[in-house]
């Protein structure tokens, strides 16, 4: 950390110190992320087209929606797709946002602090998650993150105070301060004032904005938020068996209309969930924090001396290209096949599937589904994923020649599949459309047209073209078999109704 905090002696130096760490708002992808989610008419593919451009995003997503906070039933969900479906968008946007203000908190200098209060603050965002869906809120996810950016003022400082935050820590342990006090004699201002400020600069979710200026405003979902602050503090400071919890024990009985011993045992349950997930999330030095039933108190706020978090790999992870994975190809497959045999089958969900399919399982740098127009005059793009694929859907937009044909619509004229490769046959080289060329440049690629009721109604095109990797054999099977099981599953579905 530069040591020029020692001079700052204002908020305005402190927003400014904040913005120029590159916060999590101000990431390109989670930017994205949370216009896509914002958007009512978005598909689900543009958000998890978003998010498979980085594979570390991939990863970890899947790997949270995986989890017991999250799927508590324990469905495999093994596609960014399938996790939108059965999390919603807000869900999936609320774990990217979360999952990036922790790699940008865990760079910090002031682990021990910014410890406890991540913990802290994970532990009040999973239990006011939980107060709200006991009270059938609409959105619990909408109060989680507003739950977890309350403080953000907080954690910031914590992550990049420097010697100020030193400053701070040292007056709050002579205890002679209050935590507010000793933030005003070194910093001129509490940290609640830094964190209202990047909420209003920020422009996040109005349900934080009403908490962080409203916090004593009557309504349910900020009843969760602030109550969900008090059980992280009440059990930090008191602990599980104590008067202080009995209270607080008595309020969420009342906001959940619970029994007390339910309440209590719902609370149990999710700081468990708490421990658990803030190391899913990338941060197991922040889990010791979070006070755990059966743990001693005087145990539950000392890391463990070997807690040292993993290291980040997630720019090494971004750079690599999907690879070809036969074992997560049979889990998609199944994963289409059990969205196929269900009642609510849906056109473009089937697509979009099998689209991240062949990204991911085949291991495709660019991968595209164009549909024909009625008159089988014209094909156009409708979903796209790679992240290479500039201006994908206008580009790849093609006329049927006025005279002889080209690969793409022989591909759904013959309904057969191909295998291109540029300069191996000069018959095969005339059929590829130079428009084609210009997009992708001159790079092999496969073809397949989807075929319902033994009529082509589009193609999945896919390529490793950027990459410069070759197309072989068995990649080339595995493309035509999952094309070739979404023109089954879909004529069934057909047929069925």
């Amino acid at each position: 950390m530069s040591t020029h905090t020692n001079t700052m002696t204002s908020l305005d130096e402190w927003l400014e110190l904040v913005r120029s760490q590159n916060m999590p708002i101000f990431d390109h992808t989670v930017q994205r992320v949370i216009a896509v989610a914002g958007n009512d008419l978005a598909p689900m593919s543009e958000l998890a087209g978003v998010i498979l451009q980085d594979a570390s995003m991939t990863a970890r997503v899947l790997k949270l929606a995986n989890s017991i906070l999250y799927n508590p039933s324990v469905t495999g969900i093994s596609t960014v797709t399938r996790a939108v479906i059965v999390l919603g968008l807000n869900a999936v946007r609320n774990i990217c946002l979360t999952l990036t203000l922790i790699d940008t908190l865990v760079k910090g200098d002031a682990r021990d602090r910014l410890g406890r209060e991540l913990g802290r603050t994970m532990h009040a965002a999973v239990q006011a998650r939980a107060l709200a869906a006991a009270q059938g809120d609409k959105s619990p996810e909408e109060v989680f993150i507003a739950t977890l950016l309350y403080r953000i003022g907080e954690l910031a400082f914590w992550c990049f105070g420097g010697e100020q935050a030193d400053k701070v820590e040292q007056l709050m342990r002579q205890g002679d301060l209050t935590p507010e006090q000793a933030q005003e004699r070194v910093l001129g201002f509490r940290l609640s004032q830094l964190s209202r400020q990047l909420v209003r600069e920020w422009h996040l979710t109005e349900l934080l904005h009403e908490a962080i200026n409203h916090p004593a405003h009557r309504d349910q979902r900020i009843d969760s938020i602030m109550l969900g602050q008090q059980i992280a503090r009440c059990a930090e400071q008191h602990g599980w068996h104590s008067g202080e919890m009995d209270q607080v024990v008595k309020k969420v009985a009342v906001l959940s209309a619970l029994p007390e011993d339910q309440a209590r045992a719902l609370l149990l349950q999710k700081a468990r969930a708490a421990a658990s997930v803030v190391t899913d999330y990338g941060a197991s030095f922040a889990a010791p924090y979070i006070p755990l039933p059966g743990r001693a108190h005087d145990d539950s706020v000392e890391p463990a001396a070997n807690d040292t978090p993993a290291p980040s790999t997630a720019c090494a992870a971004q750079e690599q290209r999907p690879q070809r994975d036969t074992k997560l190809q049979i889990k998609i497959l199944r994963e289409l096949t059990s969205m196929l045999d269900g009642s609510g089958c849906n056109f473009n969900v089937i697509m979009e599937l099998v689209l991240e399919g062949i990204f991911r399982g085949v291991g495709v740098d660019r991968v595209v589904f164009a549909l024909t127009t009625p008159d089988k005059g014209a094909l156009k793009a409708k979903f796209a994923l790679g992240a290479d694929w500039v201006g994908s859907s206008e580009g790849f937009n093609f006329t049927r020649p006025h005279r002889g044909q080209d690969i793409l619509f022989q591909t759904m004229d013959h309904k057969r599949p191909s295998l291109v490769v540029p300069g191996l046959r000069e018959d095969v080289d005339r059929l590829i459309p130079e428009q084609l060329t210009q997009l992708t440049g001159p790079t092999a690629f496969m073809v397949a047209p989807i075929i319902i009721d033994n009529q082509s109604i589009g193609l999945f095109y896919a390529d490793r073209g950027p990459s410069h990797r070759p197309l072989d054999a068995d990649s080339f099977d595995d493309f035509k078999h999952f094309v070739h099981q979404a023109s089954m599953g879909l004529t069934m579905a057909s047929a069925r109704r």
